[in-house]
Parts: structure tokens; sequence; C-alpha cells
């Protein structure tokens, strides 16, 4: 079996990719273990004060979900390094949306990168 490729997205400028497991799969026998890892996706834009994470849940089983989140984020300084670290509010989400369609999903947050506004905290 041909190993798939990751799942083309475009991203606008100032968003990074921290990781990126997301494969052009579909949950089917066969690509379940494409889906098998808790987050996918995550994209951070320091300059939004906003994260976009998409997980895969139940992990690894053919009736889960794509979950997509957008987090508010917010400077924390570390009082030992004195660096500024960001925090995500996983409680008060920006916005989220799950489906079982990966088309979907990948439209979404191609619309989001574009459109997100700043966060004001």
């Amino acid at each position: 079996m041909e190993e798939p490729n990751l799942q083309p997205l475009r991203i606008t400028p100032g968003w990074k990719v921290e990781w990126n497991l997301f494969y052009e799969v579909d949950p089917s026998e066969g690509f379940m273990h494409y889906l098998d890892s808790s987050s996918l996706l995550h994209l951070t834009n320091y300059q939004l004060m906003r994260a976009i994470d998409l997980d895969f849940r139940p992990e690894n089983d053919l009736n889960g979900l794509f979950y997509l989140r957008v987090i508010n984020l917010t400077k924390v300084k570390n009082p030992k390094t004195k660096k500024i670290d960001y925090k995500g509010n996983w409680e008060n989400l920006y916005f989220e949306l799950s489906s079982k369609n990966r088309l979907e999903i990948v439209k979404e947050i191609e619309r989001l990168v574009i459109q997100i506004p700043p966060y004001k905290q």
C-alpha cells in the first residue's frame, strides 16, 4: 500500500505549523492508523494570539470525528527564565467544529487562517 500524502493546506503568512500529521485520508478500514494521534495538526499565530488544533476522536475508531478548535492564547511570563510563553484557553474557545468529512475540515481551516481576527485580552 502506498503511503498517503499530507493533506495540502493553504496557510497564510503569520501561521506557524507546530506539527502536522494530517494526512489525505478519510476514516476507513486500512487507514485508521493515520488517525491514531491525539493531535493531527497544530498551528499558531502569535500576532493574532490564536492557535488552531485538529484531532480525531476517538483515536483509531471508524466512528470517530475530526475536531477542529481555535484557541485564544495569552502571554505568560516564566518567573524563573523571564521568557514569554503562551498559554491556550481551552475552556473559552474562539471556534469549534466537529465533522466526519475531512474536506469540510480542510475548507474550514483555510477559511480560518484568512479570517480570524486578533484576540483582544
